[in-house]
């Protein structure tokens, strides 16, 4: 991200072109968890893929902003407290909680920082993903999404889990730890045991509260 990143949707579409610059991928599904990579395609690799794998798994509504300039993609970054494109903020609106899957830029370490203010469902997820092996820390705290504006806080409840993965562990997701966009649909064994932690940390969560 840069400091010349936008601050709203509408911003943003003066200087860019939808399908040129950036597209967005809404599916509609059951709003009980609405995963979301706001950061998605060329802005912070692999998270888009990660949420829609997993939104296909649970059936769940699924939503991704995607970067598809061949450069410069930082610039498409809005806050995830300033996020205000119209059809994600409408599935986070509408669900009961969400997943937002956010990509940290540190290539030394392999890790997940948990944040965000549904504390039941982001523990859920740190112990499914403790036991399948990942590394995961409570969110420094500026990264903690706990903010009332946060997108991942704006759910019927007011409370969300946000993750950000560290670039070294998108990195292994993929074959040759590559993350550019022409290698990103081969995903590596390490991408579907991930997205499947996910999976379980979820499904508890409904069982958890019966959906």
């Amino acid at each position: 991200m840069t400091s010349t990143s936008y601050t709203s949707f509408a911003e943003l579409t003066k200087n860019e072109q939808k399908c040129i610059d950036y597209c967005i991928r809404p599916y509609h599904r059951n709003p009980a968890i609405a995963i979301l990579a706001i950061h998605g395609g060329n802005i912070e690799p692999g998270t888009s893929e990660i949420a829609l794998a997993l939104g296909e798994k649970l059936g769940a509504s699924t939503y991704s902003f995607e970067g598809l300039k061949r450069r410069g993609n930082s610039i498409l970054h809005i806050k995830s407290d300033l996020f205000d494109e119209p059809a994600g903020v409408s599935m986070a609106a509408n669900a009961q909680t969400a997943l937002t899957i956010h990509g940290h830029r540190n290539d030394e370490d392999s890790f997940i920082y948990m944040g965000g203010r549904n504390e039941i469902f982001k523990n859920l997820i740190k112990q499914s993903l403790d036991s399948a092996g990942f590394q995961t820390y409570e969110a420094p705290k500026h990264l903690l999404g706990m903010g009332a504006k946060n997108i991942t806080n704006t759910c019927k409840i007011g409370a969300g889990v946000q993750l950000e993965l560290s670039t070294k562990l998108r990195k292994s997701l993929f074959e040759d730890h590559d993350l550019s966009s022409k290698n990103r649909s081969n995903r590596s064994n390490a991408f579907h045991h991930f997205v499947h932690a996910l999976e379980i940390g979820a499904l508890t969560y409904k069982r958890y509260i019966k959906v």
